[in-house]
């Protein structure tokens, strides 16, 4: 696992999760996604700094691990130095092919490293993401998912092209709706994972915000996707209580 700026002292860091997509590793999602640390890192200490609920706060730190499984399942492990993988299969069809096993190595993180607020995922990174943040609500196993954890709900969770898993006995996970909130980040021209996909994900959530940008299958870099992520993060950890309902944001640069 890969971090950066390690926390002096524990009571005044908060940590959040980076999942990459498939066939990536972290350090790949880290060179990804760091443009956006300065602009996270301000606003979650703004944020939490002027909630009273919350104690002092002065550090964010961003943990990102790689998969357990590789990205070619016909490779052994030896041969994919940094193409990793969460789980292999359809998502629209299949039982995934090791994804308990990206649980619970995930579980294993968030009990030694955590706890964290909230995770941050591409692609199949996201939707893992959005698996997490719905089993830590769950006060039982979901299909036959076994985890014992102390580690409390994600405060948010960012998706970037995330997508949900269709096959009926994955349907525990997304009902009822995932209460936790998460930003919902689609590009318009992304035929990866369609926008359609994307949509399927948020209608599981019932606190669901998004941001739509014109583009493909990448994480976005304009000024207008930092503000809205600064704007969901914000009323996300700064309010007394996030209302429930949608709010839409289109990017148009």
């Amino acid at each position: 696992m890969t971090s950066n700026e390690p926390c002096a002292t524990v009571p005044s860091c908060v940590k959040i999760l980076m999942l990459h997509g498939h066939g990536q590793s972290g350090q790949f999602f880290r060179c990804k996604t760091q443009f956006m640390h300065q602009a996270i890192r301000q606003v979650v200490l703004k944020a939490l700094q002027e909630n009273p609920r919350r104690g002092q706060v002065d550090t964010v730190e961003f943990h990102y691990p790689s998969g357990i499984l590789p990205a070619n399942p016909d490779h052994p492990r030896g041969e994919s130095n940094d193409m990793w993988a969460w789980g292999n299969g359809d998502p629209e069809l299949d039982i995934i092919r090791g994804l308990e096993q990206s649980i619970q190595y995930i579980f294993r993180l968030l009990e030694q490293h955590g706890p964290f607020i909230g995770v941050m995922g591409f692609s199949t990174g996201a939707a893992l993401a959005a698996i997490i943040a719905s089993l830590l609500e769950k006060e039982k196993p979901v299909y036959g998912f076994q985890f014992d954890t102390f580690h409390p709900p994600l405060e948010f969770v960012i998706s970037f092209s995330g997508f949900k898993l269709e096959n009926p006995d994955y349907k525990h996970i997304y009902s009822p709706k995932i209460k936790t909130p998460i930003l919902h980040i689609i590009g318009t021209l992304d035929t990866m994972v369609s926008t359609s996909q994307s949509l399927r994900l948020r209608k599981s959530c019932a606190n669901a915000s998004l941001h739509s940008f014109h583009g493909t299958h990448y994480v976005p870099r304009t000024r207008h996707f930092l503000k809205a992520l600064a704007q969901f993060v914000e009323e996300t950890l700064g309010s007394e209580g996030y209302n429930e309902g949608d709010w839409e944001d289109c990017d148009e640069d």
